[in-house]
């Protein structure tokens, strides 16, 4: 089974393969950070510090959402906030092996 590591923590799952992210995690008493739960809002954004290639790859809902944070956080914290970050939304990346997540405030 999948492990899910939560970066600057000790907090580490161990999750169903082809889970959503976030539902996993829920599961097992961690909630993350949610809106809408759908992929518009955006405010279940994490960054995968490790394991990237360990995600599903993003539909075209989650991509559009990742695309419209990076422009915001680049007009807000600037270009170089965002340059190597890898953003998901926990509400809709499913996991296909061990990741380590941060998320994103």
């Amino acid at each position: 089974m999948p492990r899910v590591s939560i970066k600057d923590t000790t907090k580490n799952f161990e999750v169903e393969k082809d889970g959503i992210l976030y539902d996993s995690l829920y599961d097992r008493g961690e909630e993350l950070p949610h809106g809408c739960l759908s992929g518009s809002c955006g405010a279940c954004r994490v960054e995968v510090t490790a394991g990237k290639e360990n995600l599903q790859p993003p539909g075209v809902i989650e991509q559009n959402t990742i695309e419209a944070l990076r422009d915001e956080f680049s007009q807000t914290h600037g270009s170089d906030f965002v340059k190597n970050k890898e953003i998901r939304l926990s509400c809709r990346a499913k996991v296909l092996g061990d990741v380590t997540i941060i998320p994103i405030k």
